[in-house]
C-alpha cells in the first residue's frame, strides 16, 4: 500500500476523482460541499461518487457529480453483516473498478471506517489516495490500525470542528480555495409535483410543520408524547398543519403520533428522498431528532429544530455531538440536555431514550416559536428542469443583492416609453 507522497496537484489538466461515501444519509448531505469544491477548483475534472444504493437518487441531479456508482446488495441474511459488506465491496471492485483508472481516490470519513471505504481506495487504480489519519479517535486507532499506509495524502485529525469543514478540508488539501460550505440538494419540478400530490389534502395556504420522528437508534428518538405536546403549543399560536416524515419501518410509530394530534396529519412514509425534499421545501418548520431527515430539511432552507441526546457539556468529538453533526442551514437550532442524566457524562450511553428526555416540550416549543416569529430567509435551493442545463448564475448567487442582479440579467426590465 505504501507509495511516494504526492506533493501537489496540477490544475490545468483534466482530473478524475472517485469519492467513497458509504455511510449515512446525513454524511452524504454534508459531503455535497466537497463535490462542489472539487468541481470549482478543477472545472475540467470528472467526479465519481460511490454511495449506498438508497442515496443514489439524492445525488443524481447534482451538477458537480458526473457519475454515481452503488454497491450491490448481498442478500443472504444468514451471512454475518461484516461478511456481507466485504462481499459487496469485492463484487463492486470486480465489476466497476478493476479496469478503471482515477487520479484521486478519496475517503472523506474522519471517524472509524466501518464501511470498507479505505479498502476500496486501496484496491482502486489511482495515482493518489486521500483520507484522514487513523489517529483521529481512540476507536479508529484500534479498529483501523495501519490505515495511514493506505493514503498518499493522509490528513491529520485537526481540531474539533464540523464534519462539513472536514470534508471541505480534503478539497483544500488538493488545492481548492475559498470553499463554500453550504450543503445543497437539487430537486426537479417533477419532484415538486410529486410532493404536491403527497400534500394534496392540505390547503395550499396551510402552514406546514414537518415532524421527523425517526433516527438510527432508539436512544436518539424524542418521545412521541413530547412531539404532540409541542405541536399543540405551536398550533395555538401559528395554526400549523403537521406532516410526519419517516421511513416505511417507522409507519407504526407515525400512526401512534397521529392519534395524539388534534389535527389529522399527513404521513409521508418511505417516500423517495427527493420527493421528501420537495415536501420539506413547503414546510415552515422541521422539528425532529438528530437524523438524516434533519440534514435534508436544513439543506432545503426549512427552519430546523433538532432535539439531540448529546449533553452540552459532553465530548465535542463524539459521534452524536452537534459540534460535528448539526445540520447546516440558514436557520437551525439544536436543543440538548445541559448534562448527562444518571451516569452519562461524555455522552449518552443508553440504548433507549434517556438523556434526550431531559429536553422538555416547553423548551422546544419556545425555540420553534422564536424561529417562526422571524421571516423566512431565502432558501438555498436550486430550482431546475431535469435534465440540465442548470443556470450557473443562480447557483453561485448567495446574497440578496446577488440574486437581484442575476434575476435582472435573466429577465431584463422592459424598455420605458419615451416621455
Amino acid at each position: 500500500m505504501r507509495r511516494a507522497t504526492v506533493s501537489g496537484v496540477e490544475r490545468k489538466g483534466a482530473r478524475s476523482f472517485v469519492v467513497f461515501r458509504l455511510d449515512s444519509l446525513g454524511d452524504v448531505v454534508m459531503t455535497t460541499p466537497l463535490f462542489r469544491a472539487l468541481k470549482t477548483a478543477f472545472p475540467k475534472s470528472r467526479c465519481t461518487a460511490v454511495v449506498q444504493r438508497s442515496y443514489k437518487a439524492l445525488l443524481a441531479t447534482n451538477p458537480y457529480i458526473d457519475e454515481i456508482l452503488t454497491l450491490p446488495n448481498v442478500r443472504p441474511e444468514w451471512l454475518p453483516q461484516a461478511l456481507r459488506k466485504l462481499l459487496a465491496a469485492m463484487l463492486f471492485y470486480w465489476s466497476e473498478l478493476r479496469k478503471r483508472h482515477f487520479d484521486f481516490a478519496i475517503s472523506p470519513r474522519w471517524d472509524t471506517d466501518e464501511h470498507l471505504a479505505t479498502l476500496l481506495c486501496v484496491l482502486t487504480n489511482a495515482a493518489a489516495r486521500v483520507g484522514y489519519s487513523e489517529t483521529a479517535t481512540a476507536a479508529k486507532r484500534e479498529m483501523n490500525h495501519g490505515f495511514n499506509r493506505a493514503y498518499d495524502i493522509c490528513l491529520p485529525p485537526g481540531p474539533v470542528r464540523h464534519e462539513v469543514l472536514r470534508n471541505v478540508a480534503i478539497a483544500e488539501a488538493l488545492g481548492a480555495t475559498a470553499c463554500d460550505i453550504r450543503p445543497e440538494i437539487h430537486i426537479t419540478e417533477r419532484d415538486r409535483r410529486h410532493a404536491e400530490e403527497l400534500l394534496a389534502k392540505v390547503p395550499r395556504s396551510a402552514k406546514l410543520v414537518a415532524l421527523g420522528i425517526g433516527a438510527q437508534s432508539a436512544g436518539r428518538r424524542w418521545p412521541l408524547e413530547r412531539y404532540a405536546e409541542t405541536v399543540a403549543a405551536l398550533d395555538a399560536v401559528h395554526r400549523l398543519w403537521p406532516v410526519i416524515v419517516c421511513s416505511s419501518g417507522e409507519f407504526g410509530e407515525a400512526l401512534k403520533l397521529a392519534a395524539m394530534l388534534r389535527r389529522p396529519p399527513v404521513i409521508v412514509s418511505g417516500a423517495p428522498l427527493r420527493q421528501v425534499c420537495g415536501v420539506l421545501e413547503r414546510c415552515e418548520l422541521f422539528l425532529g431528532n438528530d437524523s438524516g431527515c434533519a440534514h435534508l430539511a436544513a439543506a432545503m432552507g426549512c427552519r430546523t429544530v433538532v432535539v439531540s441526546r448529546h449533553p452540552r457539556d459532553g465530548d465535542p468529538n463524539h459521534f452524536n455531538s452537534p459540534v460535528r453533526f448539526a445540520p447546516q442551514g440558514r436557520q437551525v437550532r439544536v436543543l440538548q440536555p445541559a448534562s448527562g442524566a444518571e451516569g452519562c457524562r461524555a455522552a449518552c450511553t443508553h440504548a433507549e431514550p434517556h438523556c434526550i428526555k431531559c429536553v422538555s416540550a416547553k423548551e422546544v416549543a419556545a425555540a420553534a416559536h422564536e424561529m417562526l416569529a422571524h421571516p423566512a430567509m431565502v432558501a438555498p435551493v436550486v430550482s431546475s428542469k431535469w435534465p440540465p442545463p442548470i443556470r450557473p448564475a443562480l447557483l453561485h448567487a448567495h446574497s440578496a443583492e446577488g440574486l437581484l442582479k442575476v434575476m435582472e440579467a435573466l429577465h431584463p426590465p422592459a424598455a420605458q416609453p419615451p416621455s
